[in-house]
């Protein structure tokens, strides 16, 4: 043994935590402090104040360089020429429309995410430069900056994907939502569309039935934080984006509001469903916004509320290995056909020839499963869904408290659920996920409406707050609020950290891999 390390054996435990402090200094000194944000929306939502909201706030109180990089400037640089206005088109129209049409030729021709990748190129170059031109920093030399990106916007979950996967922790979507009538006001205004064109490019921009065109509404879905913007609280998005920020830097206390606790508990509440279509949550609070009860969607047993793991014998759609939905579904196209065979009109056309009959009923079949409303049909499932089991566990257990109270629910109420809700005496409904499948307004128009200023009906939101896939990460502590004293801990906002942070050299790889795809597809050299 060294004679120094025998002498004072102290020594060597100090050095070696030294080193350990040295080391663990070593990689928070390679941290950056920037953040990438993401905007997804509807077309013609309030976005404009939001993102204002942001630069402003990041630029004025935390001392942020922001970027918002718009990802349609791409499409006018890489697409074809762009189409002409067409007779009866509105000029605002086929501007529009030629930005849709010339990002889903890129999209299609190399990949559904082609567009953020060259947004992410143009950051690494910006990262790399060095302050000559034509120089290249070493990652090695690279150094924290005090920035933020802005992605405006996105159009489809490859893209939330991709920054997902560069930018880990440190990338936040904002999906901001603005109802159908103020979004339909707001293009007509701005871009002096017509009702008709209006329709189609809501529909377009929403989801396009291909695999490389815009689907805004299953991207909107997978957001850190919903922002809810009208014309009547429009100039209250500061203060949300304020405290909003201040989870994202743990610069101030922030605690989570009753609707941001309901949603959470009821996406909680989706995990124990055991539903093969998809997994749906609810959770319903009173007058006080206090959590009354759950409920998720799965099949009930005799005795009461629903199977469970530990429950057997176990009689769930998983072990019995089918959807009854889609089974009952198959049986009612199959009997249609099979009247149709029936007809005497229908009869020549199959006895022409056997494999072309054959060929024939099969095309039939897949045409009215797929292109009919029998595809829409819901109820010959097995299951109960959330909200119904929310408010029978509600009743049971909470009385009538759930009168005049919320109902929070992952996915939009189906018209089933629709009418026990309205029956429940709940007012307020609040969902994430759409389910076009839902008539709840067709069939219950005198019960129910998407009006927010309504006082007569249960209302349909979109629900505002933060997202209940980083709950935990945006409320629980990571940082000391008081020092040794019992005294809050002073914090300067120009100077404090993001509360998620990435390694500047392992950013800068990742940013490497956008560049690759770029030019194996050619949109680069």
């Amino acid at each position: 043994m060294d004679l120094a390390k025998k002498l004072d054996p102290v020594n060597e435990k100090e050095m070696s935590e030294t080193s350990k402090t040295m080391t663990r200094e070593k990689v928070e000194n390679t941290l950056t402090d920037e953040i990438i944000i993401g905007i997804c929306s509807p077309i013609g939502s309030l976005k404009e104040q939001v993102v204002e909201d942001l630069k402003n706030i990041l630029i004025e109180e935390y001392g942020y360089d922001v970027k918002v990089i718009k990802i349609s400037d791409f499409i006018e640089k890489y697409s074809p020429s762009f189409a002409s206005e067409q007779p009866g088109e509105t000029k605002g129209f086929t501007s529009l429309m030629n930005k849709i049409n010339g990002g889903d030729q890129l999209r299609k021709k190399h990949n559904p995410a082609c567009l953020v990748e060259l947004a992410i190129h143009e950051i690494n170059v910006e990262r790399l430069r060095g302050d000559n031109v034509g120089d290249i920093k070493n990652t090695e030399d690279l150094k924290s900056r005090r920035i933020c990106y802005i992605f405006d916007s996105l159009k489809n979950k490859e893209e939330l994907y991709l920054l997902r996967s560069v930018y880990k922790d440190i990338f936040y979507q904002f999906s901001i939502f603005s109802p159908e009538n103020v979004r339909s006001n707001n293009l007509r205004e701005k871009h002096k569309l017509s009702d008709p064109e209006i329709t189609g490019l809501m529909d377009t921009d929403e989801y396009e039935n291909n695999t490389h065109g815009q689907n805004v509404r299953d991207t909107f879905i997978d957001a850190d934080f919903f922002v809810r913007v009208t014309n009547k609280n429009i100039k209250g998005t500061r203060k949300k984006i304020e405290r909003y920020l201040h989870l994202i830097f743990e610069s101030s206390i922030i605690t989570p509001n009753p609707d941001e606790i309901a949603m959470y508990e009821a996406k909680s509440a989706a995990g124990n469903s055991a539903c093969l279509s998809r997994q749906v949550g609810a959770a319903i609070t009173n007058e006080k916004g206090e959590i009354i009860s759950r409920g998720w969607n799965d099949v009930p047993k005799f005795g009461g509320n629903l199977y469970k793991d530990i429950d057997s014998p176990n009689h769930r759609c998983l072990h019995i290995g089918y959807c009854s939905n889609d089974r009952t579904k198959d049986k009612l196209t199959e009997n249609i056909i099979e009247m149709i065979l029936k007809d005497e009109s229908f009869k020549e056309m199959f006895t022409k020839k056997q494999e072309d009959g054959t060929y024939f009923i099969q095309k039939l079949n897949e045409k009215i499963r797929k292109s009919t409303k029998i595809k829409d049909l819901i109820e010959f499932s097995r299951s109960v869904h959330a909200e119904m089991h929310a408010i029978i566990i509600g009743s049971q257990l909470a009385g009538n408290k759930m009168v005049g109270g919320k109902l929070f629910c992952t996915t939009y109420p189906c018209h089933n659920c629709g009418r026990h809700i309205v029956v429940a005496g709940i007012k307020e409904i609040y969902y994430i996920e759409p389910y076009v499948k839902s008539l709840c307004l067709e069939l219950h128009s005198d019960a129910i409406t998407e009006d927010e200023e309504s006082i007569d009906k249960v209302r349909i939101l979109m629900y505002d707050g933060v997202a209940p896939r980083r709950f935990m990460e945006f409320f629980i502590m990571k940082s000391q609020r008081k020092d040794g004293n019992g005294i809050l801990q002073p914090i300067v906002l120009e100077t404090i950290h993001p509360k998620s942070r990435l390694t500047l050299q392992a950013l800068s790889t990742l940013e490497a891999q956008a560049l690759h795809s770029l030019k194996s597809t050619g949109l680069i050299e």
